[in-house]
């Protein structure tokens, strides 16, 4: 219960009321002003509507060439909860991504720079898939130094990243990334040792957690950003504290926080994962929970360190919702595209190891292609559970493929879930006086992570 001062609580039960003409005309106007009244007239729904196919108009004038690309699906390890399935060679038939596809892979970049679908090509954004993608480690290299070198030349802006499981990061490989400016790294940890070697081991069955924190002490200092990707479950999340304790000890958190970053993902349960246990996977609801939660135990164990060292102590803090984006650039735009170890065109990076999802192949690239816009027949304002939520404006979910697949859990936003509390927590750490300034200041943005404001 939050006490208020007389004139404010008669003021908010005028607003409760819906009687307006009770409020003085200054104030309505102000209300008015900022949207936060409306005209009687106004179809609130049809308006976000119309927000909703902006936004993916903004989509189809990209100027960013994005390719998610795929150097082979096979992986060196064997997660019981991929996803992708079966990575042995033997039993897939997966393939590399041979000469005769990187030569076609580099014509498609080149045309499509000369001659853009969309707004001409500002900027190209690579982000290396698998997989292992490292396991390829010279198709990295040799397609990386030959687009580089085409942006150089034309002066656009270059942008690289890698989602690789850690265990091939040695030395050498590091520069090898750092020359490819490859400069964001995803690196998965799934929590304690003892819990990451139950599910995250090589194909031997081996555990990976000492090879992985070893490859991650080596990382050169102050010439990436490593975000440590925990793919998260009710299991996990009780053994967290144990891997900040071995991050800490290991003088990489928070001791390097400036290079390395967490991102607490998800694990829903889905046909693919069905080899682990029903009752550790968390619903919409129970994610959000332990997305907050998780933010809360990081800032305890990062100002636990920095009391002990004599340093600024942070502040959580929520940041003010923004508009929803309601769908996926990666699919919507026409200047993006996921490219699989065959050389195939897919439009959707989570079904690269689905066969049947192909469009065509990269040599024979065409935007109007029959498959090009499959993701793009979803009104994500139409769908039923969107249509009647109350936060649908500031929904957090942009993820086409879960609807068109008609998955049953969903990211959503942890506003659905924790209006009051959050609202509460706006208020105290925005107007009330007894708040002090002399720690930093962080706020929760949408992506979840905490940044420093």
């Amino acid at each position: 219960m939050i006490e208020l001062e007389y004139k404010l609580g008669n003021f908010i039960s005028k607003l409760n009321s819906m009687e307006i003409h009770h409020l003085d005309g200054d104030v309505i106007e102000l209300l008015h002003k900022n949207g936060m009244i409306i005209d009687s007239g106004a179809d609130e729904f049809e308006n976000i509507s119309n927000w909703a196919k902006i936004n993916r108009k903004k989509f189809d004038d990209s100027s960013t060439l994005f390719m998610v690309i795929t150097p082979t699906n096979m992986c060196n390890m064997n997660c019981p909860y991929c996803y992708q399935g079966e990575k042995n060679i033997k039993k897939t038939g997966t393939k590399y991504l041979g000469k005769e596809n990187i030569e076609a892979l580099k014509k498609f970049v080149k045309n499509t720079i000369e001659t853009p679908y969309a707004k001409p090509i500002k900027k190209v954004v690579i982000e290396w898939f698998g997989g292992e993608p490292l396991v390829r480690k010279n198709v990295v290299n040799n397609f990386s130094n030959y687009v580089i070198h085409m942006c150089d030349q034309r002066n656009i802006d270059y942008e690289a990243s890698i989602i690789t499981n850690g265990t091939l990061l040695d030395k050498k490989t590091w520069e090898m990334l750092y020359k490819c400016r490859i400069k964001s790294v995803q690196i998965t940890i799934d929590g304690s040792e003892e819990m990451h070697d139950t599910m995250r081991v090589y194909i031997n069955g081996n555990g990976t957690y000492q090879k992985i924190m070893r490859n991650i002490e080596s990382m050169p200092k102050d010439k990436f950003k490593v975000t440590i990707r925990i793919n998260g479950d009710k299991n996990v999340y009780r053994n967290l504290d144990k891997m900040f304790d071995d991050l800490e000890r290991r003088n990489l958190w928070p001791q390097r926080n400036k290079e390395i970053s967490f991102h607490w993902a998800p694990k829903f349960y889905n046909y693919l994962g069905y080899n682990q246990d029903k009752n550790i996977y968390y619903t919409s609801y129970e994610y959000q929970k332990s997305r907050e939660d998780f933010a809360k135990l990081r800032l305890k164990r990062y100002n636990e360190w920095a009391i002990n060292n004599n340093l600024k102590t942070k502040d959580l803090r929520i940041a003010y919702p923004s508009f929803a984006e309601f769908y996926c650039r990666t699919v919507e735009s026409p200047n993006s595209v996921s490219i699989d170890d065959g050389g195939y065109v897919h439009k959707c990076y989570n079904t690269i190891n689905d066969k049947k999802m192909r469009i065509q192949h990269i040599k024979d690239f065409d935007i109007n292609k029959e498959g090009m816009q499959y993701y793009r027949q979803l009104d994500k304002t139409q769908q039923a559970d969107c249509k009647t939520c109350r936060v649908l404006p500031i929904c957090e979910e942009t993820c086409n493929m879960r609807f068109v697949s008609k998955a049953e859990s969903k990211i959503c936003t942890p506003w659905k879930y924790f209006m009051n509390e959050r609202m509460k927590l706006i208020y105290d750490q925005n107007f009330d006086k007894s708040n002090s300034d002399n720690s930093t200041t962080e706020i929760v943005s949408r992506s979840g992570k905490v940044e420093k404001v």
